[in-house]
């Protein structure tokens, strides 16, 4: 007769096992210092390498945003990838210096009434100094206004060395802009063989999984990038229009301001408001300046609760306070520029996550859907929206993994074979993309590795 099993001991902790509380203390702590440090290593080499993940980066953003442009001469048009890779820049690069010309021709035109405006209202302050009551004299402004005239005098080397300091940001800023065409060119032209070329890099079982897992992420990097769009232009154009009606001047520089900021999530919003605010006072006196700020939010609110819900839907599902944290680390790791990409890099790894634990947030991909050609909202499909408990505590692990079951489809082996199989860049027109493995999406032969037929 055998022995009779004896059940397993638990395993007491090695390291204070008689105080768990403190042990946890520490541990929590520990865990703390360490990410603390490992953000501060990733900020270090970030200040580093700026030069070129900034620029390779707004490359990826436009490159999403400009491609359903390159879909259109390479798809439709049957154009060469090269060929309609550089007509989608030059239409992007069109729209964008006419949008500076009208924006530079305004500011020019209304050069004179700023300083027109800038004088009456240096001679009202110093009226209102005079008229006050301040034990403040018309001799002791001018000794004022003197004393800052003598300051710039005598440090006009020093200017003159900030003067250089911004040229030489202003070359690298060329230098960067130049890199960031280049890079968009490619990842248009050749985005699906790069994409290809990484993932042949890992050990071939994880190859499948990682590349439609870049493809999720990268249907969300396309939502939020068009979406965004569509959203700064709702912002800039309802506050210009209202800008315009008070006769607000600098209407159409302020709203190109105003549509580039609110690519900036919550710090962009903020700014372009208060720019506007800013000229409606200087220039219309206070009255503007409040039914200018009741415009702004007005037109914030509206964007903020119903446009960008609707448009973006669960493509960019994500919590208030992931984003607010995560331009929070974005900006201290890369200033305003990390704040520009948090968004999208968090909705892209968000996707992709969910993916690789067998919550497809796509499911419209496993069943024939394009990550190029369809949209988010298609890719997403009939999935019932998760309701919040109305009662706090209610909120508990057993309802957010119901939640999550019913809000996410399951990830099948075999269900993405009819699918595109591109997470970037442009293919064929047919969309008969290489697999990770070499071979095509609908059983031909293997590609070679140059490209598709169209090129």
């Amino acid at each position: 007769m055998s022995a009779p099993i004896e059940p397993a001991r638990s395993r007491r902790p090695s390291f204070l096992p008689e105080y768990p509380r403190t042990r946890a203390v520490l541990l929590t702590a520990a865990t703390i210092l360490a990410i603390g440090f490992a953000l501060q290593m990733i900020a270090s080499a970030g200040a580093l390498t700026s030069s070129v993940l900034i620029p390779s980066a707004v490359a990826i953003l436009l490159a999403a945003l400009l491609m359903p442009i390159q879909i259109l001469f390479n798809h439709r048009l049957k154009l060469p990838r090269g060929v309609a890779a550089a007509l989608t820049l030059v239409v992007g690069l069109g729209l964008v210096s006419g949008i500076v010309y009208v924006a530079g021709a305004s500011i020019a035109d209304g050069i004179d009434n700023v300083r027109e405006v800038a004088a009456e209202q240096l001679a009202a302050f110093q009226s209102w100094l005079t008229n006050s009551g301040l034990p403040i004299g018309q001799d002791q402004i001018d000794n004022a206004l003197d004393t800052v005239v003598e300051w710039l005098q005598s440090n006009q080397s020093q200017i003159a060395e900030q003067a250089a300091g911004i040229g030489s940001g202003a070359a690298n800023f060329l230098v960067g802009m130049l890199l960031c065409l280049v890079g968009t060119f490619f990842f248009l032209a050749e985005g699906d063989r790069m994409a290809s070329w990484l993932i042949m890099r890992m050990p071939r079982r994880w190859q499948e999984r990682a590349f439609e897992a870049g493809r999720r992420g990268w249907v969300s990097i396309g939502s939020y990038a068009k979406t965004q769009v569509i959203v700064a232009a709702v912002d800039a154009i309802g506050i210009g229009v209202g800008a315009a009606i008070l006769r607000v001047e600098f209407v159409i520089p302020l709203t190109a301001i105003t549509f580039i900021l609110c690519f900036i999530p919550m710090i962009g919003a903020v700014i372009s408001g208060a720019l506007f605010v800013l000229v409606a006072l200087a220039f219309q006196g206070f009255g503007a300046a409040v039914i200018m700020l009741i415009i702004v939010i007005g037109v914030q609110q509206l964007e903020s609760n119903f446009l960008s819900p609707l448009l973006m839907g669960k493509a960019v599902n994500i919590h208030p306070v992931a984003v607010l944290l995560g331009v929070a680390t974005g900006t201290y790791l890369f200033g305003l520029v990390g704040a520009l990409f948090a968004v999208p890099a968090i909705a892209a790894v968000n996707s992709m996550s969910n993916y690789l634990a067998g919550r497809d947030p796509f499911p419209g991909l496993a069943s024939g859907g394009s990550a190029l050609t369809s949209s988010a909202r298609n890719l997403v499909g009939d999935t019932p929206k998760v309701k919040v408990p109305k009662r706090l505590g209610q909120a508990t692990p057993s309802w957010a993994s119901q939640a999550r079951d019913s809000e996410f489809a399951p990830v099948t082996d075999d269900g993405d074979a009819d699918a595109d199989r591109v997470p970037a860049g442009t293919g064929s027109p047919t969309g008969d993309e290489p697999r990770p493995g070499g071979a095509t999406t609908r059983g031909e032969a293997p590609t070679s590795g140059t490209g598709s037929a169209s090129s």
